[in-house]
């Protein structure tokens, strides 16, 4: 047995493992899915891999594990929870962190507040992905609860639904439909919104491999986005969730900005076997 060091965290209730510079951790969907398990293992949404770079333009390389042991392209909670710890240990106020999808950049925005830049995000039916050509602004989609659909890739696939009220056991019927259709073949994180105002709504997220959760740093940035596009929204909105509130900014050249807290819970050890 070998003794691994992690850090638990959580950015609005949304909560990760993250093990830094374990190189020789054997990561395998059993080994995920037991670290996950709130009853026989540590317990989280999410299980984060971070190494020190050895290239010259990024800091970090990051791999994302959902509860389920699937492999997630980002997630921005996590990242903002990442950014926190590096900015107290090498007292940077920024960072660059290579991802599945591509580099992002977090920012120390003041000091309580992490921002994440998501970049901008594609609404190409090949690029969210889907695996037909469609207008991503409108999937038809038409079950109870869920009706129209748009798509958005913000570094991982999302699929938005406006509603009036966010009823989390309809959600999560409706997801499981849309989840085992073809139509998203690598997965897809689906949201249902509540607009609130022209710069408030209000967010639920049914996250691929993990289930509804308290909040979606990616779905906020997703929803946030979707609201500006159809004029639900101005260019600076608060998203709402179960775990608390993420402010989003859109900018000028439609990056998503997702600003926000961290919160680090403990250190810890845990011994595992090959």
């Amino acid at each position: 047995m070998k003794t691994f060091n992690f850090l638990k965290a959580h950015g609005l209730s949304n909560d990760f493992v993250i093990f830094f510079n374990q190189d020789n951790i054997n990561i395998s969907r059993k080994l995920i899915q037991f670290i996950c398990d709130r009853k026989i293992g540590i317990g989280c949404d999410l299980v984060v891999f971070i190494n020190e770079s050895v290239n010259e333009y990024s800091d970090l390389i990051s791999r994302f594990f959902n509860k389920d042991g699937s492999e997630a392209e980002i997630c921005g909670n996590a990242l903002r929870c990442i950014g926190k710890y590096y900015f107290n240990k090498i007292r940077k106020k920024n960072i660059t962190v290579e991802t599945n999808s591509g580099l992002i950049d977090i920012e120390a925005y003041n000091e309580s507040l992490i921002a994440v830049d998501l970049g901008k995000p594609y609404l190409q039916w090949d690029k969210i992905p889907i695996s037909m050509e469609l207008d991503t602004k409108n999937l038809g989609i038409d079950f109870k609860y869920l009706k129209g659909g748009v798509a958005v890739n913000v570094g991982n696939p999302h699929v938005i639904f406006f509603a009036e009220n966010l009823d989390k056991k309809q959600l999560e019927i409706d997801s499981k439909k849309i989840l085992r259709d073809t139509l998203f073949h690598k997965g897809v994180n689906i949201s249902v919104v509540k607009v609130v105002s022209n710069n408030q709504i209000k967010v639920l997220t049914y996250e691929r491999g993990v289930g509804i959760t308290d909040a979606c740093g990616s779905g906020a940035g997703a929803s946030a986005f979707v609201s500006y596009k159809l004029n639900y929204c101005k260019r600076k909105i608060r998203v709402c969730m179960n775990g608390g509130d993420l402010n989003v900014e859109i900018t000028n050249d439609e990056h998503i900005l997702t600003i926000g807290d961290a919160k680090e819970v403990f250190e810890g050890t845990i011994k595992l076997d090959n």
